[in-house]
């Protein structure tokens, strides 16, 4: 009786299982069968006639070309924020240019002596007015009056770049040890033929005579006398002796500036400035090296080392020193 009860449970329990199979017509998706299957056919073609990114159909087309321009708009005003940084950095750089150049020239330029203790009207020349570079107002022996001061500094530059060459060509061949290098023997060395060199490389009488000539060109040609010949250059190329009419016979510039140094005429200002007082320090250099030369009999290089060596037994006290030793 048991298992007849337990029987009619199972088949009381059986049929309940096809009636769950109608939910697969419709799939998980679609669990309430066909009426729920029309939605997505009814979707599914919006997104074919206006794309991912035109979901809604033509009608949404026109907002997005509207929408276009304001995005080019930006990039169109940051371009002249860019170009105004471009300008203003010249007149930084020329207001510099201007601040350095009242130090050195004009009524406001550096003195030998401090404003308190000088005088611009009095004390100071009226031909030393700041117009030439390194004018400290000095000239105690007035020997630029009467127009005198332009070819004063003429000759100034000239031997002060002579002092510029001759610093470094008398240090470095004695340092080197180059047979002749101590500048107080150059002459006899050679002289005598105990340079090392050929015989025409040593010879004093022809190199006299190139030294000569070439000192006659190089002057006719500053000066004027002489017609300036065409020639090249490095970095500029060929050039035409018409191309130094009008400049400067001492800082000429042109097709002798090289590397473009002197690109403004505030850039050349500012550079006879230090050619002036790099100048007059070699010229003093040099006559450090002429007193030396006299009183050592010894070149600089030589003279240096010693003192470096040991310095408080040899320096200038030492060497000028008379021997005050009692002879009995």
């Amino acid at each position: 009786m048991a298992a007849l009860q337990i029987n009619a449970l199972f088949k009381k329990a059986a049929p309940a299982a096809p009636k769950a199979a109608p939910a697969k017509k419709g799939g998980l998706s679609n669990p309430f069968g066909k009426k729920a299957a029309v939605a997505p056919k009814k979707v599914a073609p919006a997104p074919k006639k206006g794309g991912l990114s035109n979901p809604f159909g033509k009608k949404a087309a026109p907002p997005a070309k509207k929408a276009a321009p304001p995005a080019k708009k930006p990039f169109g005003k940051k371009a002249p924020v860019k170009k105004v940084p471009a300008k203003m950095a010249p007149a930084k750089s020329s207001k510099k240019a201007g601040a350095e150049l009242a130090k050195w020239y004009g009524n406001e330029r550096k003195l030998y002596l401090p404003a308190g203790l000088l005088n611009l009207k009095d004390d100071v020349p009226s031909y030393l007015n700041g117009s030439l570079a390194g004018d400290y107002g000095f000239d105690p022996l007035k020997l630029g009056e009467e127009g005198k001061i332009d070819k004063y500094r003429i000759a100034e530059v000239i031997h002060a770049r002579w002092a510029m060459l001759a610093i470094p060509g008398i240090l470095i061949p004695e340092a080197l040890g180059v047979p002749g290098g101590v500048w107080t023997e150059t002459g006899k060395v050679f002289l005598e033929g105990n340079a090392g060199r050929p015989d025409f490389l040593q010879n004093p009488i022809l190199f006299a005579i190139i030294q000569i000539g070439l000192f006659i060109g190089v002057e006719g040609y500053r000066s004027g006398k002489l017609d300036a010949p065409s020639g090249f250059v490095p970095f500029k190329g060929t050039f035409e002796g018409s191309d130094f009419a009008g400049l400067d016979p001492i800082n000429p510039g042109g097709p002798l500036d090289f590397f473009n140094v002197a690109a403004t005429p505030e850039d050349l200002a500012l550079l006879k400035v230090k050619e002036i007082k790099n100048g007059r320090l070699a010229m003093i250099a040099m006559l450090g090296f002429f007193v030396q030369g006299a009183v050592t009999a010894e070149g600089p290089a030589a003279n240096w080392g010693k003192h470096v060596a040991n310095p408080f037994a040899y320096n200038f006290i030492t060497i000028t020193a008379v021997d005050r030793t009692p002879v009995l």
